[in-house]
């Protein structure tokens, strides 16, 4: 539903004589559904386990652009992981997003180094990725608060 601003596309994108920038309409053809393609299990700061989810990967530009775009909803144990080695983006936002979500940016470490609570749906609002993440998973909005999960506590990724 969130979709990724991908900055070497941004740049791509603008008009010479504007600052305006291009989006790419993305609409399914039909109703987009879940793939699983790994999960994430979360960890407190004591090391006891908190919770696992199955995550669905974005691998190619198209994917990681339309993120959870266009989905009405998710499992409370699903979510989508993206890997920030893999492109330059800087910003999220919620355009054609109808499900809030909770974003956890994580580092190269895996700890948790912020969380954005319950992300407003259909928001053009740019949600800036913060310094020093490498990996973010998006899950339901409150899904944070109701697990108990906060900066500080870890992750394991496994992929499937």
């Amino acid at each position: 539903m969130i979709t990724l601003l991908v900055v070497s596309h941004i740049y791509g994108c603008r008009e010479e004589a504007s600052d305006k920038i291009r989006t790419v309409s993305i609409k399914p053809d039909h109703e987009v559904r879940f793939r699983k393609s790994g999960e994430v299990t979360f960890f407190g700061k004591n090391g006891k386990r908190i919770v696992k989810i199955d995550v669905e990967i974005p691998r190619t530009l198209r994917e990681i652009s339309a993120g959870l775009m266009f989905r009405r909803s998710m499992d409370e144990t699903q979510g989508m992981l993206f890997g920030h080695d893999k492109f330059k983006a800087r910003f999220f936002w919620m355009k054609n997003t109808y499900i809030p979500l909770d974003l956890i940016f994580a580092d190269k470490t895996m700890k948790i180094i912020e969380i954005g609570k319950t992300t407003k749906p259909l928001s053009e609002e740019l949600i800036p990725i913060p310094s020093g993440t490498q990996y973010t998973i998006e899950v339901n909005g409150g899904f944070c608060d109701r697990y108990g999960i906060r900066a500080g506590d870890k992750i394991v990724i496994q992929p499937t």
